[in-house]
């Protein structure tokens, strides 16, 4: 049977299945781990093992796998090999450049490595994003309010309108003519979570910042959710990865996760 044909799709259909609006990350750390990128590899594969019956995605990080040099990237790939054929991949990589780099780091992202998603930084523009958005069939997640200390250093300026991360939405959901784009939104701004959502009701958002970013879980997901099981995916990596228990930790999240949404007002919209 042929999997639908869009990345948001997917991601509902996993959703759905396992009840589930998390996403685990796969960012091996070679300060917990030893073998290089054998190691990385046995340990993240180990990490889906436990863990893909309370997870609706996985977001392996590329800088954690490009570390290990040459090595890494095929362990990447074979990690991408092993993960569950209806759980979508999202490759973060926060990739951002002129036309022609980013077509090759689309090319990379989608073609080299097959994966579902990846993020993407605005920066340059909408020729830039573009080479991204017209893999119709692939997710775009546009950084839009980061979860670090530093967003406020840029992304809070104010353009003639409306602060700059806002901007940053807006771009993003003009190129999303393929229903395939999404921003990258950070849990530890649950302000901005809900001013984007009031901006831009439908369009899809990845939540990061939970755990050792100190990210507000009740208040993010309660402004983030619209309803789509697509709206509103959390993001956690080390809670996850180095918990004594990786499969129980994952489904605490999911559960908390839940909850949440147990609480949280009729929804706005739903598919």
């Amino acid at each position: 049977m042929d999997s639908p044909a869009g990345f948001f799709d997917r991601l509902r259909l996993a959703s759905r299945a396992r009840s589930s609006l998390l996403c685990v990350g796969l960012d091996p750390s070679p300060e917990h781990l030893d073998r290089g990128a054998d190691g990385a590899l046995a340990f993240c594969t180990d990490i889906v093992e436990r863990t893909h019956a309370a997870t609706c995605c996985y977001k392996p990080n590329a800088a954690f796998w490009e570390q290990y040099g040459p090595d890494g990237w095929r362990a990447l790939a074979l990690l991408r090999a092993r993960i569950p054929d209806d759980i979508p991949v999202l490759l973060d990589g926060k990739r951002a450049d002129v036309a022609p780099t980013m077509r090759a780091y689309a090319t990379a992202a989608f073609d080299a490595l097959r994966m579902d998603a990846a993020t993407v930084h605005a920066y340059h523009g909408s020729d830039s994003l573009r080479e991204y958005t017209r893999y119709a069939d692939r997710g775009v997640y546009v950084v839009c309010r980061t979860s670090n200390p530093g967003s406020r250093d840029l992304q809070h300026l104010l353009t003639p309108d409306v602060p700059l991360y806002l901007r940053v939405a807006r771009l993003a959901a003009s190129l999303d003519t393929n229903s395939n784009v999404g921003l990258v939104v950070g849990t530890t701004a649950p302000e901005q979570v809900r001013e984007i959502r009031e901006h831009h009701p439908e369009i899809p958002f990845l939540l990061p910042g939970i755990g050792w970013q100190g990210g507000d879980l009740e208040a993010a997901v309660g402004a983030a959710w619209n309803g789509d099981p697509a709206s509103c995916l959390i993001s956690v990596s080390r809670g996850v990865l180095y918990a004594d228990d990786p499969a129980k930790a994952a489904d605490v999240y999911r559960r908390q996760i839940n909850d949440v949404l147990a609480t949280s007002p009729a929804p706005r919209s739903a598919q």
